[in-house]
């Protein structure tokens, strides 16, 4: 479904990503995983069409997608940021309905229709209880909610998402997954996203890409990336790698304690 190749891009003249080629296939649930600052972000946002390579192409279904129009690429693959600012009056049902932009009249008018996928993406992501709250009221984890749920709302078969759980507590970022998996696994939406904790990338993606610095240091299942090996190499840290005994996921287990220390 989504290919990179030889990708090539960053910022202001700065190459971030070097020569990267990937496949990604219909139905996956990717992780992309690596250090603070090696391009994970800078990746998903050029696999999104957010940022221009400066060389390489990205296609979806074989197309282009430099080539097409953005209103058409909207109705593809949807972009969930990392972080929104929130000082705007809007109430969540109509934050959620931005996400039906690309499908709206010249006028942008909602349809019934636009109304209804709203209402169901809303009850999908359990946030129809805030419809009428100011958005601005909710808490950090209610907030990444609504932001799925407008990036849900937005109809694609390919989701992207940076970081959908940076700074939630535990139990934000398990509900979080979890309706990931469901999206993944029921309604076989793609799922692309960049993560700092391994172990929620272990137990909830099927596949890993491990980036450092700016290019593809391992790429296959978890199991596959998720070794000790690469994991101490490319975060410079010494880990164990277990397997959860229920879910037979690996579990990655830093060790903080220099042996040589008392």
């Amino acid at each position: 479904m989504i290919k990179a190749h030889n990708l090539s891009c960053g910022y202001a003249g700065h190459e971030v990503i070097k020569g990267i080629s990937l496949s990604i296939k219909n139905g996956d649930f990717v992780g992309i995983i690596g250090k603070n600052g090696v391009g994970k972000t800078t990746f998903l946002k050029s696999l999104s069409g957010l940022i221009k390579p400066f060389s390489g192409n990205i296609f979806i279904d074989d197309i282009d997608i430099y080539k097409i129009k953005k209103s058409v690429l909207a109705k593809k693959i949807a972009f969930m940021p990392q972080t929104m600012q929130f000082d705007f009056p809007f109430t969540v049902k109509d934050f959620i309905m931005f996400g039906r932009y690309p499908y709206m009249n010249i006028f942008k008018h909602a349809s019934g229709k636009d109304f209804n996928i709203v209402r169901e993406a809303m009850d999908f992501t359990g946030v129809t209880e805030f419809a009428e709250r100011n958005i601005s009221e909710l808490s950090g984890g209610e907030k990444q909610k609504v932001l799925m749920a407008q990036t849900l709302s937005q109809g694609t078969d390919i989701i992207a998402l940076d970081e959908p759980t940076a700074h939630l507590d535990i139990g934000s970022q398990s509900s979080i997954f979890k309706i990931l998996r469901m999206l993944n696994q029921k309604y076989n939406k793609t799922i692309i996203t960049t993560i700092h904790d391994l172990n929620l990338a272990g137990e909830f993606c099927s596949h890993l890409v491990l980036i450092d610095g700016g290019k593809v240091f391992n790429n296959g299942t978890c199991d596959e990336v998720l070794n000790y090996r690469d994991i101490e190499k490319v975060y410079d840290a010494k880990v164990v790698v277990k397997t959860n005994p229920v879910s037979q996921k690996p579990v990655v287990i830093p060790i903080y304690t220099d042996s040589k220390e008392k």
